[in-house]
């Protein structure tokens, strides 16, 4: 009874092609004899109101469109204001190696307490402190190590205001400070504690009792402590870990104390400043790899010269491009239209066992220098996981639309294409990687042709 489904479908694209004052008598005789005969056809070739028209108007499913996939790495990827510091190194003989780094800006404290620092307080340690926020690529079972730089360069935005992944800005290649840790994104203790030097700390203590007018509002401040970078240490490439951009999760503490009758411990937070200028510095490294010829967004990487294999990978950009060499041949067909059209991707066997698909892929049109020109309406994909034998795992997406627009004028363009991509959200965030099987069978584009 599935064909019901369809059914709807196809009934909607004959009223639009059929529908006249002088047919819609026959139209109605048509209706009620397809949904009589419907479930009781062949599902490979089902007839349409026999009675009507003697079986010569019916639905075939044309399952031999070859789906040519390529890989492609976009030019930009954004990675300011997403709410997701990532840093760390991670490498393996498929994608090559990653590395991200992270940029933010630090500023004052808020805290009354800026204007009662006494002559007799004392300073104690600077920290800089970050907190997971449970995402992790890679290997935790093996440490990763953090340096801590100051910038010598404010951080400002790129055209349009953003920044995006391959963003520099100068630093000061003497670390501040560092740590080496074993990732516990998961754990309870979700907070990691690194030691700036106190030659910073002392400074900034100063400042705060001469109450220094650097320390007059935030702008003064970030043009003479202009910010932070992360580094990910390359001699450790076992993981990229997540932490939280937020006020709360990523500042310097300033530890002091006050002698009196008591001793009184008084903190000063000189928190994150600008959420929307913290950014992703990430690098790849596909020397080792079949990637290595992938340079623009304008060039495609074909599978076939990649083993029969595309790519897909977040944070780097790696995206696919679908084309549809043999679409043209429908136009051949006897009259008719494209009641459905489906595109499956299907995941390399085995490719997913340590790490997990990507849950959505989203589609693009695209030109023939592999430009985002618009989303596929209604083509947001469904993931079908098979978690016995993996062989019926597959991205199903609906591109009737698409294909109905390129047939519409009797022509397929055959520099365009589509773009097969993550969400942005996911994209800018996650290392989310999928290995697409060009060769097998189940990679392709399927139509529902209604012959009339």
């Amino acid at each position: 009874m599935i064909f019901k489904t369809y059914a709807e479908i196809f009934m909607n694209e004959i009223i639009k092609s059929v529908v006249s004052s002088q047919k819609l008598s026959l139209l109605i005789i048509f209706i009620t004899s397809f949904f009589l005969n419907t479930c009781k056809e062949n599902p490979g070739e089902f007839t349409l109101g026999e009675e009507f028209i003697e079986s010569q108007t019916y639905i075939t499913l044309i399952d031999t469109f070859s789906a040519n996939l390529s890989t492609v790495i976009l030019d930009t990827v954004i990675t300011s204001g997403t709410e997701s510091m990532l840093i760390g190194n991670y490498r393996d003989n498929v994608f090559g190696k990653i590395t991200s780094h992270s940029y933010f800006q630090i500023g004052i404290p808020d805290s009354l307490e800026l204007y009662d620092v006494q002559n007799d307080d004392i300073y104690d340690s600077l920290n800089l402190i970050i907190r997971y926020n449970n995402y992790f690529f890679g290997d935790t079972t093996r440490l990763q190590r953090i340096s801590v730089h100051q910038l010598t360069e404010k951080i400002e935005y790129e055209e349009g205001g953003i920044i995006t992944s391959k963003a520099t800005f100068g630093y000061n290649s003497d670390p501040i400070g560092s740590i080496t840790y074993l990732p516990q994104p998961n754990n309870s203790i979700d907070t990691l504690y690194i030691k700036i030097n106190d030659n910073i700390g002392l400074d900034l203590f100063t400042k705060l009792r001469n109450n220094s007018e650097i320390l007059s509002d935030n702008e003064s401040f970030i043009n003479y402590f202009r910010g932070l970078v992360l580094l990910s240490d390359d001699a450790y490439e076992g993981s990229i870990i997540g932490f939280n951009v937020d006020t709360e999760d990523i500042k310097l503490i300033l530890y002091t104390s006050r002698v009196s009758q008591t001793t009184e411990k008084i903190n000063y937070d000189f928190e994150l400043e600008n959420p929307d200028k913290q950014f992703n510095n990430i690098l790849h490294d596909f020397s080792s790899t079949q990637l290595n010829p992938l340079i623009e967004q304008r060039n495609k990487l074909p599978n076939s010269e990649t083993s029969s294999l595309s790519f897909l990978q977040g944070g780097i950009g790696l995206v696919l491009r679908a084309e549809f060499p043999s679409l043209q041949e429908i136009l051949l067909f006897n009259r008719g239209l494209v009641a459905k059209a489906q595109l499956s991707i299907t995941p390399l066997q085995g490719s997913y066992n340590d790490f997990d698909l990507p849950p959505e892929l989203i589609i693009y049109e695209s030109d023939k220098l592999n430009r985002r020109n618009g989303l596929v309406y209604n083509s947001t994909s469904t993931l079908t996981i098979d978690d016995v034998y993996q062989e019926e795992t597959s991205y199903s997406f609906d591109v009737t639309e698409y294909v109905k627009d390129e047939l519409a004028d009797s022509y397929v363009d055959p520099e365009k294409g589509l773009l097969i991509i993550l969400p942005s959200d996911v994209l800018n965030t996650t290392f989310y990687r999928l290995i697409a099987d060009a060769k097998n069978q189940k990679t392709k584009l399927k139509i529902y042709y209604l012959s009339y």
